[in-house]
């Protein structure tokens, strides 16, 4: 009788065990499936005060930094930025107020990640109706997950269908945190890849900033009046060996369900055993 009602236990944790290992299969399952099919949406940061350049310095100083005489014409006359579209677009509408409207908030980043299972990512930038001497600048924070020496390169992709603008319009790439200008001139005779080295032999976050200005020079005829422009800015690192997974809170979801299968799967093996064991002494 002791021994029907040890076996009837037995069999009810086996029940429990396979209810909570199907459970746990399921859970780690959709979350596999998840982390592999969405994509996370744009999301933003705030920029350190100590590393927007201001406003003189990027119309003007970089620009003859880069370009030399070339853009001496143009560098004075840029006009204010227009604020941040919520789109995850950055356009010009030919307003000349909104930065002096959001002079005193804080300015935001796109941010931008890459790693081992995503080496490269790109986010749209479209300006319309812009009029010769409009600008707009917006910033971007690209992190990147890596261990050992990795070259995070960029380049502006003009979608078909926007060439017009493209013949006039300008880009002015800057590292604001060390002040280098890694581009100024035509959008679309940008080189193939704009590089910046990410040097370290341990695993590391590595975090750098883009301050990217597309502009229109005084000098522009009014044939490209009225004309719209879509590129998408594009970052990748090619050193895929060198690239690591970001620390993150699925990551440790995933991992604590993988622990949960592999404790409830030993458990159930475990009384499994001994159980036949028992059957097997009892028909003894």
């Amino acid at each position: 009788m002791e021994s029907e009602k040890k076996k009837n236990k037995i069999k009810v944790v086996i029940i429990i065990l396979s209810v909570l290992l199907a459970f746990s299969l399921l859970s780690l399952a959709g979350t596999l499936i998840c982390n592999h099919i969405n994509k996370p949406q744009p999301t933003f940061v705030v920029v350190p005060d100590n590393i927007i350049a201001p406003e003189d310095d990027g119309s003007t100083s970089g620009a003859e930094d880069a370009s030399g005489s070339d853009n001496s014409e143009s560098s004075g006359e840029n006009t204010d930025m227009d604020s941040l579209s919520d789109t995850g677009f950055g356009s010009v509408t030919g307003s000349k107020t909104a930065a002096a409207e959001t002079s005193d908030e804080d300015i935001s980043a796109t941010a931008i990640s890459l790693h081992k299972r995503k080496p490269d990512d790109n986010t749209p930038f479209q300006v319309i109706n812009m009029f010769p001497g409009d600008n707009e600048t917006k910033y971007y924070s690209v992190r990147v997950s890596h261990k050992g020496d990795v070259i995070l390169r960029f380049h502006a992709d003009v979608r078909p269908g926007y060439e017009k603008l493209a013949e006039v319009m300008k880009c002015r790439i800057i590292l604001p945190e060390s002040g280098e200008v890694m581009y100024d001139g035509l959008m679309r005779d940008m080189p193939k890849s704009l590089n910046h080295e990410l040097i370290t032999q341990q695993s590391t976050t590595s975090q750098v900033y883009y301050q990217i200005t597309a502009y229109l020079e005084t000098s522009v005829g009014n044939e490209y009046m009225d004309k719209d422009l879509i590129a998408d800015f594009r970052w990748w690192v090619e050193e895929m060996g060198n690239l690591e997974l970001p620390q993150t809170g699925d990551t440790f979801n995933l991992y604590l369900w993988i622990c949960l299968v592999s404790t409830s799967l030993f458990v159930l093996i475990m009384l499994w055993r001994k159980r036949s064991k028992e059957e097997q002494t009892d028909e003894q």
